[in-house]
């Protein structure tokens, strides 16, 4: 059992299973900024590990995990519903072993973000 305390200098895994959360319950990163009433910046900083703030860090992870009813713990040993990470297939003859390039992969994180901006706006 990890203490609180400690989970600042775990705060690339935490990144990691947070957005796994995220994503498995079906937030975007808008409406999961907006249930937990982060700022949007603040929530990318801890989605990517950058944070250096302990303080905010405790602070936003404490609301993440109240809003999302969850312990430490469970953060912690969550693992994805997603047993595979998704792809997009463009043909019925693509090979079943495919896999997104990083160009692609990068363009595609740039749509999704494109499409949270899309959120605040419309």
């Amino acid at each position: 059992m990890m203490m609180f305390d400690e989970l600042f200098d775990q705060r690339g895994l935490v990144a990691s299973k947070l957005k796994d959360c995220i994503r498995d319950k079906g937030y975007t990163k808008v409406s999961f900024a907006k249930k937990t009433e982060i700022s949007r910046p603040t929530l990318d900083k801890l989605l990517n590990g950058s944070i250096d703030s302990k303080t905010t860090f405790d602070r936003h992870l404490q609301k993440i995990l109240k809003t999302m009813n969850m312990s430490v713990d469970e953060l912690l040993l969550y693992s994805s519903s997603r047993s595979t990470p998704a792809t997009a297939v463009y043909s019925q003859n693509a090979p079943e072993d495919h896999e997104m390039s990083d160009v692609a992969k990068k363009q595609y994180d740039l749509l999704l973000d494109i499409i949270d901006l899309c959120e605040v706006y419309y």
